[in-house]
């Protein structure tokens, strides 16, 4: 019966609660459509502002749609250098589709290294 409620609470302790992350992520995404609407674009912190404001956004939604941290910052970072290129007027579908293949190759990159470790005596076994 002990060992019942330590695996319990264990479960507890390791379960995500996805409602305080949707409610960020859609406080988020208002502050972002109000900076849109009630900010003067040309005062320049308000760029720097909806660029941090916009990073962060995107970083939760991925985060919940793919329930994986690593991906959401990796394509967080990826739309938020495309929309800072595009802010310079040099965001192309070239440019997206390769910083995408560079997200890519080092998802497949940090998957392929953290998935086998191998001691000493070359017996590899998979990591947790």
């Amino acid at each position: 019966m002990n060992g019942k409620i330590k695996h319990r609470k264990t479960e507890v302790k390791l379960r995500k609660n996805f409602l305080p992350t949707l409610i960020v992520t859609l406080l988020l995404w208002l502050g972002v459509f109000s900076i849109i609407y009630w900010v003067d674009p040309f005062a320049t912190w308000a760029i720097f502002l909806f660029f941090i404001n916009i990073f962060f956004a995107i970083f939760f939604t991925l985060s919940i749609v793919f329930a994986n941290t690593r991906r959401g910052l990796l394509g967080a970072i990826v739309l938020l250098i495309f929309l800072v290129l595009r802010y310079f007027e040099l965001g192309h579908l070239v440019n997206f589709f390769l910083l995408a293949g560079i997200a890519i190759t080092a998802e497949i990159y940090i998957l392929r290294r953290n998935s086998w470790s191998c001691n000493s005596t070359k017996q590899c076994y998979t990591a947790n």
